[in-house]
């Protein structure tokens, strides 16, 4: 049984900290070899940030070292990249057997891995582990260690920006909009004037720093910041998104497609989106999969009454046929565009996060949106 390590690791002296690490990797690696001795030494290797080395010696095979780097307040920024893929390995051979004699990979050690920061250690090439016994070890052909589903022993606490409010989807959506993929911010003010319709700089710097700690953004120092990856940056917002927080009136009209997306030009004059297409019947024109009879509008609140006129629609309990999302703000509605004559939807970006919520085959309509029309976006425009 893990039991929680009551005082504060960052208070430890760093030799005893590190021997916290040291113990529970020789664990992990007894596991898997039990007869072979497993030594630690100081890091030969400072320059490279690493803390100690593990050495293991594969009975009839090869030496094993594991370069460890430690975090007692880890970040997903902290992981750096690696220009080998997948596990980053040195290996000597002999040179008349071609035998691998010795294996040297890196791995990354924290008191708390997070699933995002274990995805980013993977990512970047770095094997991982914490003081919980998860951990998911790799030297290709050599080993593989893969363990989850132990509680933390150890957690700190840190103000973490909430993804799921309706102000950080103002910022994410201005990151996440495949027009912007080649933006580079210069500074978070450009950032905050780029959000419909605005939020507090404080609470663009928060957002900011959030990401950025969790591996989404990069500071490239004087070019600004960008988006490293857009698809896992919309799956962290998707994942925290509160589609149940989204007001919903549920009605009834006898009007049919054709009907409304007249009605819906009436009550959008000129440019302005007053309402749209949104969940599935938004998903539906932007990458048709899924087929449903009930319609999707979306709508801001002082319109409301305008769509009910104009649809003909009423309130009911059961057997409505419309279902309307009220916008909590601008936001929701920016970016709204036609869709070959067919009115307005909301931006693939909301479409996708309304719809894989909407239950049913929501998450089936919203894949095909992503793979459809996000992704193909946001590959036709490169990064300066």
């Amino acid at each position: 049984m893990n039991e929680a390590i009551k005082v504060n690791i960052d208070r430890l002296p760093p030799r005893e900290r590190a021997r916290l690490f040291m113990d529970r990797l020789r664990l992990l690696l007894s596991e898997v070899f039990p007869h072979s001795e497993i030594k630690f030494l100081g890091s030969p290797a400072r320059d490279l940030g690493i803390d100690f080395v593990a050495m293991v010696q594969v009975p009839d095979g090869p030496s094993l070292e594991f370069l460890v780097e430690c975090k007692s307040q880890p970040r997903p920024s902290q992981v750096r990249y690696s220009d080998v893929p997948a596990v980053p390995t040195v290996r000597d051979f002999d040179k008349k057997t071609h035998a691998v004699q010795r294996s040297r990979s890196w791995v990354f050690a924290a008191p708390f891995v997070s699933p995002r920061l274990a995805e980013v250690c993977w990512d970047r090439g770095w094997s991982w582990f914490d003081l919980a016994g998860n951990c998911r070890i790799g030297v290709p052909g050599l080993l593989y260690l893969d363990r989850k589903g132990n509680q933390p022993v150890h957690r700190w606490s840190r103000p973490d920006a909430n993804l799921g409010t309706a102000e950080a989807a103002q910022v994410l959506r201005a990151l996440l909009k495949p027009e912007h993929k080649a933006v580079r911010w210069v500074s978070q003010r450009d950032l905050q004037q780029a959000t419909e319709p605005g939020v507090s700089l404080g609470l663009v710097n928060k957002i900011v720093t959030h990401l950025r700690g969790e591996g989404y953004l990069a500071d490239d120092g004087k070019d600004g910041l960008r988006v490293i990856d857009p698809e896992k940056l919309l799956l962290a917002w998707r994942d925290a998104y509160r589609f149940d927080r989204v007001p919903r009136s549920e009605w009834f009209t006898l009007l049919k497609a054709p009907d409304i997306e007249k009605a819906m030009r009436e009550v959008n004059p000129g440019n302005e989106v007053h309402v749209a297409w949104a969940a599935f019947s938004a998903a539906e024109r932007q990458a048709p999969m899924v087929r449903q009879l009930k319609y999707w509008l979306m709508a801001s609140e002082e319109h409301v009454g305008l769509v009910r006129d104009a649809l003909k629609a009423k309130p009911v309990e059961t057997g409505s046929n419309l279902a309307l999302l009220i916008a909590p703000d601008g936001g929701y509605l920016a970016g709204a565009g036609e869709e070959d004559q067919a009115g307005p939807c909301t931006h693939p970006l909301q479409t996708y996060v309304d719809t894989w919520h909407a239950g049913g085959r929501g998450q089936e309509a919203a894949e095909a949106v992503l793979e459809r029309r996000l992704r193909p976006a946001w590959k036709k425009i490169t990064t300066p």
